[in-house]
């Protein structure tokens, strides 16, 4: 996975066409200075040349995707202050080293490693599983045949239970995503785009109003709360860095139910300021009463921007604001006016960075599902039906084996340095298919960070000892964010390695800042000759 520079929305450019780079990722061996375009061919080399069968022993252990980034760096390392290590022979897993459940190693040792995120797209189905253990493995390992065995149960347990959630996750979140839309704007009329400027500002405020109203719902809360990515990942940062929260005064923006502000008072804050402009915190303030906590949380209902703050500055701003596909419903940037007006020099932002990433996806069953469904509903033709999904951006859950493409990162959100206008964005991207098949759509999905000082979000901090990291993508744990989907009208049908250069503009909708226009252009490298201009298809979306 790689970070491309983004070049910042400019109304006036057009000229897409003229962009080109040579953006190629490449892996580096674990144990040696080689280094591979695939990385299957990096781990056949590891396995070959190093004796280390990382495949084998990811399927073995049943590892996680953090446990692997984890197992990556840890080798990393080891190699590191141990020069002249060339075989893995010196180095035997179990699943039970500490390192394992270490997060200090999920800091990259090597700067910029893409192989931390790129090993998820391998395709392990011919990786042979041993159907148990050998004559010799009895007598010698018995306790750790057994451990693994617990470990292979475990995983399984798992993946029953992650299976659940997802379904369970997919039923709650349409009934959130229906919710948002009825309460925020599907009572506006779209605005005539001659519309005089004055009569626009009242659309806006209107549609300002509705997006307060609609968290005045507790149907809303309770299917964030019931988000455990979500509301436990902020919940295990703050508990889990307690000395950067004690005594400090912190910033809750939009506090809903007041959660965060009450993690911020329970990990040690002396004095936590939570602001809402919805008619919840009527709510939120009787929960913090009900726990005891009104010594510590003082509640301010109105605007960000309007408000005024008992306190001249704050230490630490926390803040859950992030929509589908990041940037939809646009609640940073009122993040960012708190920053700016009230956040002390070397104060914390809580997320500190945010990642957004571009894949692809060969799906033919959600094809099916959501699409082609209406060539055909009960026996009638129902096609005029399919015209606004190929306009509109879909937010659902993506199964991690449909991806047929790496990751390229197409906005890096420092959230200590970000401004609001940069938040729209354009950037270039090149993807690489991992297998040959049929691209129906591309993938947009997030990560958020937590670390301090505004920091990388990889615990590269002296203030952080416990960095807390947790993704929205298909190989993670279902989120109430989901995925975003961009489908295209026709295939594109690639072949193993095959290159997909584009770029990707979006950009608040005029109207309606809290909604989003998406411009995805795209085109396959010629194979032959690929330093040939490549000819780019441009589809346009809305997230709405």
């Amino acid at each position: 996975m790689s970070c491309y520079s983004e070049s910042e929305f400019d109304p006036q450019d057009e000229r897409w066409d003229d962009w080109s780079g040579d953006e190629n990722e490449t892996f580096k061996c674990l144990f040696c200075s080689e280094i591979y375009q695939q990385v299957n061919e990096l781990f056949g080399h590891c396995k070959d040349v190093h004796s280390f069968d990382f495949a084998s022993i990811r399927t073995t252990l049943g590892l996680d995707f953090y446990q692997c980034i984890r197992l990556i760096n840890y080798i990393r390392k080891e190699v590191e202050e141990k020069p002249g290590m060339e075989s893995a022979t010196e180095l035997k897993f179990t699943g039970t080293e500490p390192f394992f459940q270490d997060d200090s190693f999920l800091k990259p040792v090597l700067e910029e490693d893409a192989l931390l995120y790129a090993f998820e797209d391998m395709d392990l189905e011919d990786t042979p599983v041993s159907a148990g253990p050998s004559e010799n493995q009895i007598a010698t390992q018995t306790e750790l045949e057994k451990t693994l065995v617990e470990k292979l149960k475990a995983a399984e347990e798992k993946l029953a239970a992650a299976e659940k959630m997802a379904q369970s996750v997919n039923a709650q979140f349409t009934q959130y995503r229906q919710l948002v839309k009825e309460n925020f704007f599907d009572n506006i009329d779209d605005p005539n785009p001659n519309t005089p400027t004055k009569d626009l500002d009242k659309i806006v405020d209107k549609e300002v109003d509705y997006y307060f109203s609609s968290y005045a719902h507790s149907d809303i809360h309770e299917i964030m709360l019931k988000d455990q990515v979500r509301t436990e990942g902020y919940r295990d940062f703050m508990y889990e860095n307690k000395n950067v929260f004690k005594d400090k005064v912190v910033l809750d923006v939009g506090c809903g139910t007041g959660i965060l502000s009450m993690f911020a008072a329970r990990a040690g804050a002396a004095k936590v300021i939570a602001v809402d402009n919805s008619a919840i915190i009527d709510k939120a303030r009787k929960i913090i009463e009900a726990n005891n906590l009104s010594d510590k949380i003082t509640l301010v209902r109105g605007k960000i921007e309007e408000i005024t703050l008992p306190v001249p500055t704050v230490d630490i701003i926390i803040s859950e604001w992030m929509g589908y596909f990041l940037l939809y419903e646009a609640m940073l940037d009122s993040v960012l006016v708190a920053r700016d007006r009230w956040l002390a020099p070397g104060g914390l932002m809580c997320p500190s960075v945010s990642r957004m990433f571009i894949t692809a996806i060969d799906d033919e069953d959600f094809v099916n599902d959501r699409y082609d469904f209406w060539k055909n509903v009960y026996g009638f033709d129902m096609s005029i039906m399919q015209e606004p999904m190929l306009k509109e951006a879909l937010v659902d859950v993506i199964d991690s084996k449909s991806v047929i493409a790496t990751a390229a990162c197409i906005k890096d959100i420092d959230h200590s340095t970000i401004t609001s206008k940069s938040l729209d964005f354009n950037t270039p991207f090149t993807i690489r298919a991992t297998r040959t098949g049929a691209i129906h759509g591309f993938l947009g999905y997030f990560d958020i960070y937590f670390a301090g000082d505004g920091g990388d979000g990889t615990g590269n901090s002296s203030n952080v000892g416990n960095p807390i990291i947790f993704t929205t993508g298909p190989h993670g744990i279902p989120t109430h964010w989901k995925q975003t989907v961009f489908l295209l009208e026709n295939a594109l049908n690639v072949t193993e390695g095959a290159e997909i250069k584009g770029v990707i503009r979006c950009q608040k909708n005029l109207y309606n800042p809290r909604e989003l226009d998406i411009e995805l252009s795209y085109g396959l490298v010629d194979l032959e000759n690929p330093e040939a201009e490549v000819s780019l298809t441009t589809r346009k979306y809305y997230l709405k």
